[in-house]
């Protein structure tokens, strides 16, 4: 398996494991149970696995796809499983984050296609 592979396998485990981390402690403050804390032991999982990542990736790129990624997927947990409501900045603004995973890996998305 080639490095950028392993990356972006690497990121959507540490993308996946800190939507459900956000999506535990959201539920946990709602419903004042503890399982807060299994949502610590989920983002120190999440840290090594970043870890990882900045092995064999850059740190600037990686973080930003990390970040851009896990808005993007919390926000559809909190629309569709918390029923919040997002205003016309947030749609912009997801619009916007949504363009962002775009143009930062244009490269290769544009290499996969041709």
């Amino acid at each position: 398996m080639n490095d950028r592979v392993k990356m972006w396998l690497l990121l959507v485990i540490v993308i996946i494991l800190e939507t459900a981390t956000m999506t535990l402690l959201e539920y946990s403050a709602n419903n004042h149970n503890n399982y807060y804390i299994l949502g610590i032991i989920l983002y120190a999982i999440t840290a090594y696995i970043f870890y990882r990542v900045l092995i064999i990736g850059k740190l600037g790129i990686s973080n930003a796809l990390w970040n851009v990624s896990t808005i993007i997927l919390i926000t559809l947990v909190s629309i569709f499983y918390f029923k919040e409501e997002l205003d016309i900045y947030g749609k912009f603004g997801i619009m916007f984050a949504i363009l962002s995973v775009i143009l930062m890996e244009y490269k290769n998305l544009r290499a996969l296609f041709n």
